[in-house]
C-alpha cells in the first residue's frame, strides 16, 4: 500500500515572486513605494489576519476578501488609494498566477513521487490555487487539494489536519507531511504524521524537525 504523502503549497511548490505574499507585482506597479516602508506595509498586513481568516468558497467571496483587506490596510497606513486601484489588486491576487514562481524541479519531483505515494496538497490558501494549479498542470498529480478557506479553518487550528486525515483514515505512520512553518509541522506531529521541514532557500540555521532542500529525500 502506498503511503501518503502531504505537502504545503507555500516555499514548498511556490514562492512569491517580490518575496511577501500579499505585496503582489502589480502592488509594487500601482504603490509608490517611495512613500511607504516595507516593513509598515508587512505590520499593518499581519494585523487583518481576521479578515484572511474569512470563509472564501468561490473566487467571488475571494475578491470581495482582498479588496477589504487591501483596504483596510491601506486605511491603517494613512495611504490614498482610489477604488479602481484596490479593485486591481484584489482582481489580480484573485484571477492570476504573476504572483507565484515555482520551483524548477517541482515537475520532474512531483512526476517520480506520483508513483510512489498518494499526495495530497494542504494549503492555507484561498480559492485561486485550485485554478492555479491546473493551469500550471499541478492538479494531475495530487488525489485532493484542501484549500483552508473554503473549508473555514486553517492548519493552526488543528482541525484542518482533521479532516484530511479522517477522509482518508489516516493512521499513524502511514503519511509524511511537509511544510516550512515549524509550528506547524509541530501540530502535524501532534495528529500522527511523519514531518519534514522544507527549505528551500536554505535559510533555516535549525530546527526540531529534519530539514529537506527539495522532494527528492521521498524517492
Amino acid at each position: 500500500m502506498k503511503k501518503y504523502l502531504i505537502l504545503d503549497f507555500g516555499k514548498v511548490l511556490a514562492y512569491p515572486k517580490t518575496g511577501d505574499w500579499f505585496i503582489t507585482p502589480l502592488f509594487l506597479e500601482l504603490i509608490n513605494m517611495d512613500k511607504l516602508k516595507r516593513e509598515d506595509i508587512l505590520k499593518i498586513m499581519n494585523n487583518h489576519g481576521d479578515i484572511l481568516s474569512r470563509k472564501a468558497i468561490t473566487l467571488e467571496d475571494e475578491y470581495n476578501l482582498f479588496y477589504d483587506f487591501y483596504k483596510s490596510t491601506f486605511i491603517d497606513l494613512n495611504y490614498s488609494v482610489s477604488e479602481e486601484v484596490l479593485s486591481s489588486l484584489a482582481h489580480d491576487f484573485t484571477y492570476t498566477d504573476n504572483k507565484y514562481g515555482f520551483y524548477k524541479d517541482i515537475y520532474s519531483e512531483l512526476d517520480i513521487l506520483k508513483e510512489k505515494y498518494i499526495l495530497l496538497l494542504l494549503s492555507d490558501n484561498w480559492p485561486c490555487c485550485g485554478p492555479i494549479m491546473d493551469e500550471r498542470n499541478l492538479s494531475k498529480y495530487f488525489d485532493k487539494i484542501y484549500i483552508s478557506s473554503v473549508y473555514g479553518t486553517k492548519k493552526s487550528n488543528g482541525d484542518f489536519f482533521d479532516i484530511l486525515i479522517d477522509e482518508y483514515n489516516i493512521k499513524e505512520g502511514e503519511a509524511y507531511f511537509v511544510d516550512d512553518n515549524e509550528s506547524l509541522l509541530d501540530i502535524a506531529l501532534e495528529k500522527g504524521l511523519d514531518v519534514r521541514q522544507m527549505d528551500r532557500e536554505g535559510e533555516v540555521k535549525s530546527s526540531k524537525h529534519k530539514i529537506i532542500h527539495d522532494l527528492k529525500c521521498f524517492y
